[in-house]
C-alpha cells in the first residue's frame, strides 16, 4: 500500500471516529457560549458584539468562524442539537489539516516511516479527538495557525509567518507563550529592519481583524480584553496537571510563601526556565521547533492561572520534532504525556457536565473518577517530571539543517 493511501486511511479512520463521538455532548460551558455568541454576531453584527451587560471572554479571532456558523444555521435552519454538532466541525477539521501538515513536511524532511507515524499519532490520538469531537474545544484551530507560523519563520517567509501568529493570538492569547522564542530568534537570524517588518505585520493584521468589532476604542479594547480574561482566573492551578497542580488545584495565587506571591513565583519559575534556554541558544543552534515546543510546555507547567487544555499546542510540535529527529525518546515521552493529559481532560468533562452541572452521565465512572481525584497531585507529580525529562531531552538535541 502506497503512503498517500495510508494517509488517507488513517485521516478517514481519525475523521469518522471524531464524527462519530461528537454526537456526545460537548463541554456545556463552553459549546453553549459558542452557540449563544454564534447567534448574537448575526442579531447585533460585529460592532455591538461586545458589551458591558453581555459575557464573551474571546478574543476577536474565532468570532469569525463562530459568526459563519451561525449564518449557516440561519440560513439552512438545523436544530439546535445538529447546530452542536456543528459547532465542533472547525476544531475536528484543524486536527485533520495538521496531521496531513505534518505527513507532508515530515516526508521531505525524515522520510515516508516516521511521516505516517506521527501523522498517525495526530489522526489517532485519544486526547485529541477527546478535545475536539467531545469537549468540542478549539485548541486544534490555534494549533493549526501556530504551527503554520513557526513552519513560514523556519523558512524565513517573515508575512506569511507574521500573519499566522497575528490570527494565532487573535483566536486565543496563549500565544504570548511565543513570544520570548520570537525575540530569541529573531535577534539571531535577522537585522533591525526585517524585525521591523515583521513587528509591523503582526501589529497591522491584528488590528485590521480586531477594528470591525472594536470601533470605539481600537487600540486599547483588546489589550483590555486580553487583560480581563487573565484576572478572572486567579489561581494557582485551574484542574491543570502541572507544577502547581502538586500543590492542589484552585488554590488562590494570592497565596503567599516565603514573603512572594503564589503569581510572582510562578512568573520567576518561568522566567529562570527562559534564562537556561537563552543560555543554551546562546550556546548552539537550537531548531526552531524545539523552542517552540519548550514555550509551551514552560507557558503550561510554570505559571499560574493555567487551563488543562493549555498543554495541547506543545503535543504539535512534539510530534513533529520526534519525526525531525527520528527520535523515539520524544515518542515515548509525549506519548506517556499525551495519555496523562487525556486523563485531566477526562477529569474536568466529567466534574463540570455530569457532576457539576447533572447532565446525563454517559462517561462518568465512579471508580476511575475517584481514583482521578485522589490522585490529581501524584499525576501532577508525573507530568512535571516528563516536562523537566521533554525540556533536558530537547535542548541537548543536536541541531539538524533543513533538508532539500
Amino acid at each position: 500500500m502506497s503512503e498517500n493511501r495510508i494517509i488517507a486511511l488513517l485521516a478517514t479512520l481519525g475523521t469518522i471516529t471524531r464524527l462519530f463521538l461528537a454526537f456526545l455532548p460537548g463541554f456545556q460551558i463552553d459549546v453553549s457560549s459558542w452557540f449563544s455568541w454564534s447567534l448574537r454576531l448575526n442579531e447585533v453584527g460585529f460592532s455591538n458584539f461586545y458589551a458591558a451587560n453581555y459575557f464573551s471572554d474571546y478574543t476577536p479571532g474565532y468570532l469569525y468562524i463562530l459568526s459563519f456558523l451561525g449564518y449557516l444555521r440561519n440560513l439552512f435552519l438545523p436544530d439546535d442539537k445538529t447546530f452542536f454538532l456543528l459547532l465542533k466541525l472547525p476544531a475536528i477539521l484543524s486536527e485533520v489539516i495538521l496531521g496531513i501538515l505534518v505527513f507532508k513536511t515530515l516526508t521531505k524532511k525524515s522520510g515516508t516511516f516516521f511521516a505516517i507515524l506521527c501523522s498517525g499519532l495526530i489522526f489517532l490520538n485519544p486526547a485529541f479527538i477527546f478535545n475536539s469531537s467531545i469537549w468540542g474545544q478549539i485548541d486544534s484551530v490555534l494549533s493549526l495557525f501556530l504551527f503554520l507560523s513557526i513552519y513560514y519563520l523556519d523558512k524565513k517567509r517573515l508575512l506569511l509567518s507574521s500573519f499566522f501568529l497575528a490570527i494565532s493570538l487573535l483566536i486565543k492569547p496563549q500565544t504570548i507563550a511565543l513570544f520570548p522564542l520570537l525575540v530569541l530568534f529573531q535577534i539571531k537570524n535577522f537585522n533591525v529592519k526585517k524585525m521591523a517588518q515583521y513587528s509591523f505585520i503582526f501589529l497591522l493584521t491584528v488590528f485590521l481583524i480586531s477594528f470591525p468589532l472594536f470601533t470605539k476604542n481600537p487600540f486599547t479594547e483588546l489589550p483590555i480584553l486580553i487583560f480581563n480574561t487573565a484576572s478572572q482566573y486567579s489561581y494557582n492551578s485551574l484542574f491543570a496537571y502541572n507544577f502547581w497542580g502538586m500543590f492542589g488545584f484552585w488554590i488562590p495565587d494570592s497565596s503567599m510563601w516565603n514573603n512572594l506571591s503564589f503569581q510572582i513565583w510562578g512568573y520567576l519559575l518561568l522566567t529562570g526556565y527562559w534564562i537556561m534556554i537563552i543560555y543554551f541558544y546562546s550556546k548552539k543552534h537550537i531548531s526552531v521547533y524545539s523552542l517552540a515546543a519548550l514555550a509551551f510546555l514552560g507557558f503550561y507547567f510554570l505559571p499560574t492561572r493555567v487551563h488543562e487544555r493549555y498543554l495541547y499546542p506543545s503535543f504539535i510540535f512534539l510530534i513533529f520534532l520526534a519525526g525531525i529527529f527520528k527520535s523515539k525518546i520524544i515518542l515515548i515521552l509525549t506519548t506517556f504525556l499525551s495519555f496523562i493529559h487525556l486523563l485531566n481532560l477526562y477529569y474536568v468533562y466529567v466534574y463540570y457536565n455530569e457532576i457539576y452541572l447533572r447532565m446525563p452521565q454517559l462517561l462518568y465512572n465512579p471508580h476511575f473518577y475517584d481514583f482521578l481525584k485522589s490522585n490529581e497531585k501524584a499525576l501532577s507529580i508525573i507530568s512535571t517530571i516528563i516536562f523537566i525529562i521533554i525540556s533536558y531531552v530537547l535542548i541537548k538535541l543536536p541541531y539538524v539543517p533543513k533538508k532539500a
